[in-house]
């Protein structure tokens, strides 16, 4: 049991409460795409900072479905550390091809874990909600 402002919970009342995997799939995909047009708007600081902000999401999604923790861990090893080390370099091609491939490595997964039906697309465009460009 927690004690809590509002009274106590159980170990399991709190776990339900947490974001599931579909949740934080979510919230990675909305980082990923704006990942995408920070870097091609030139943006790299925002670009970097969507990449850590992605980290900390496969590293929450290890922790609530530990089922998958052994594929997040080689995502974030393989391709996905080459997304951030193409951010690192500012090297737009380098990155592409790196971001693509991460999308193709999240089809397999889906896959593999019988969720073929589970594809990302990068949308045709940039999200509106933050200023992408690298301008001042």
């Amino acid at each position: 049991m927690a004690s809590t402002k509002a009274g106590e919970l159980t170990v399991d009342e709190i776990a339900d409460l947490l974001p599931g995997g579909a949740a934080l799939m979510e919230a990675l995909g909305r980082r990923y795409w704006t990942m995408y047009y920070a870097a091609k708007g030139g943006n790299w600081d925002l670009a970097r900072y969507e990449w850590r902000e992605s980290a900390k999401l496969l590293h929450a999604m290890a922790k609530v479905r530990p089922k998958y923790a052994d594929d997040l861990t080689a995502f974030e090893g393989g391709v996905f550390g080459r997304i951030g080390g193409a951010l690192e370099a500012a090297d737009f091609p380098a990155f592409e091809r790196a971001y693509r491939e991460g999308i193709a490595a999240s089809d397999e997964y889906h896959a593999k874990w019988a969720k073929p039906y589970v594809r990302f697309r990068l949308p045709d465009h940039p999200p509106e909600m933050l200023d992408l460009s690298g301008g001042e």
